[in-house]
């Protein structure tokens, strides 16, 4: 197995390493977590009744404890420290555009969110953080599963990969045999992260037997997962094989830690083609 692209280490002093935007305003989580207290409550939004909706709608596929987030939304406890980030990269991602700054976590999740919705996190977070007096949440767990029914062809990683304990991030590239005995036209790809913490995104392509590639899709985690669909008439060749390059990146939670992944690719095909 080769590394790819970029490698991050922990700083040789400190061991800072800029993990994602969001990160960059961390110390604002203790300045608003110590100050809460004297925060004069003006919103008329609560985390049980208004806000946590919001958040397990459209946040909890990734900020849940061991998501790809780097922090959990989904109890009060872990959502309001961070009030005032949200605050600040919700209203700067009203004019950034998706794909900017290191991370886009909060970004793409402004595009996802409704005005109503907005206005809701956005209050609540200058608001003085109300937990309120309704029915506290349900617990949530990580979903970590297909987009879907399960694909018609399974392949898994050779072996399990481990992330070295002081690399941050890195790309590494896997090939996967199909073992098809014919060619094959397939309608979608996924994947499913064996360590969805770290695993951020993949390019996934085809690889013929005279060793061109054929781009087959990009994937991301997303709040509603789906299968990255092909254009029509999308075929692997018999005895193609499948190149991923999945990208790995830990946050601050993971930092000196050995994370160790076997993610699984997943290829769904045409009946009768």
């Amino acid at each position: 197995m080769r590394v790819h692209l970029s490698t991050q280490r922990r700083g040789p002093r400190l061991g800072v390493t800029r993990t994602c935007a969001l990160i960059g305003l961390a110390g604002l989580m203790w300045f608003s977590s110590s100050t809460e207290a004297h925060k004069p409550i003006t919103s008329k939004f609560t985390y049980n009744t208004e806000v946590f909706p919001v958040f397990l709608n459209r946040c909890s596929h990734c900020h849940v404890s061991g998501g790809v987030g780097p922090m959990s939304l989904v109890t009060y406890e872990d959502a309001f420290p961070w009030a005032e980030s949200l605050r600040a990269e919700l209203l700067e991602a009203g004019s950034a555009p998706v794909g900017s700054g290191d991370d886009d976590f909060l970004r793409t999740a402004h595009r996802e969110l409704s005005a109503r919705e907005l206005d809701i996190v956005l209050d609540w977070a200058v608001g003085g953080t109300p937990e309120g007096n309704g029915p506290k949440p349900p617990p949530v767990m990580l979903k970590n599963d297909w987009a879907g029914s399960k694909p018609d062809v399974v392949l898994p990683l050779a072996a399990a990969f481990t992330m070295p304990a002081d690399l941050m991030e890195l790309t590494q590239e896997f090939v996967l045999p199909t073992h098809l005995d014919r060619p094959r036209e397939i309608s979608a790809v996924d994947l499913l992260p064996g360590m969805p913490a770290v695993v951020r995104d993949a390019t996934i392509a085809a690889r013929t037997a005279d060793g061109s590639l054929q781009n087959l899709c990009t994937w991301f985690p997303r709040q509603v997962p789906a299968a990255t669909a092909l254009k029509p008439g999308t075929l692997l060749p018999a005895g193609a094989e499948v190149v991923a390059r999945i990208h790995y990146k830990k946050t601050w939670k993971y930092e000196g830690q050995a994370l160790t992944d076997r993610s699984f690719i997943g290829l769904y095909l045409v009946v009768g083609r």
